[in-house]
């Protein structure tokens, strides 16, 4: 059978392995737990072997693990929402803030306004269009700016990459934990 791949940790032949291609990760993940725990049932001592509650002990912990994981990333995105609303929140107002690099963040609001994707997911031709654009070429030379203080009415909420949220004020990217001053207009 050409297509089996042997199990480095198990042994075993199996058509849906694939070996790990990627750069290694220093997250365990199910498989990975699933590996050790058959890896330990194969080298146990047969005179000795380990009692059922040791396993499930263990079942339990990895469980907990998981649960653990599950509740730190619906934390991450309700802090993510937090932010947002905070920073829609000033829309309209008058802030005090720092600016920072807008490059990356205008090349992205544009490029998802001319070709409706983010700027890394475009053809080159694409972004070379998104780098010509004259609001890209002004946030690159307003870069000397980034971290002085800005002062005027935010004009909207933009998002990085990443996904945190910054202000658009007066053509300028002001970092929302950077608001000094907060005014109605």
């Amino acid at each position: 059978m050409a297509g089996l791949q042997i199990d480095p940790v198990t042994g075993l032949k199996n058509a849906t392995y694939t070996p790990s291609t990627g750069a290694p990760s220093n997250e365990l993940g199910q498989v990975d737990f699933m590996k050790l725990i058959i890896a330990q049932m194969r080298n146990q001592n047969p005179l000795e072997p380990q009692k059922d509650s040791d396993w499930m002990a263990q079942m339990a912990q990895f469980e907990a693990l998981n649960q653990m994981r599950a509740v730190a990333s619906g934390m991450k995105a309700l802090q993510g929402l937090t932010e947002l609303t905070s920073a829609a929140g000033l829309i309209g107002k008058t802030i005090t803030g720092k600016q920072v690099d807008a490059i990356a963040i205008t090349r992205d609001l544009v490029a998802r306004e001319k070709f409706g994707r983010p700027f890394a997911k475009l053809t080159s031709p694409e972004r070379v269009a998104v780098n010509e654009d004259e609001r890209v070429v002004a946030a690159a030379a307003d870069l000397p700016n980034a971290g002085r203080e800005v002062t005027g009415v935010v004009e909207k909420v933009v998002m990085d990459a990443s996904g945190i949220p910054f202000l658009y004020v007066g053509g300028k990217v002001v970092d929302l934990f950077t608001v000094a001053q907060v005014q109605q207009p």
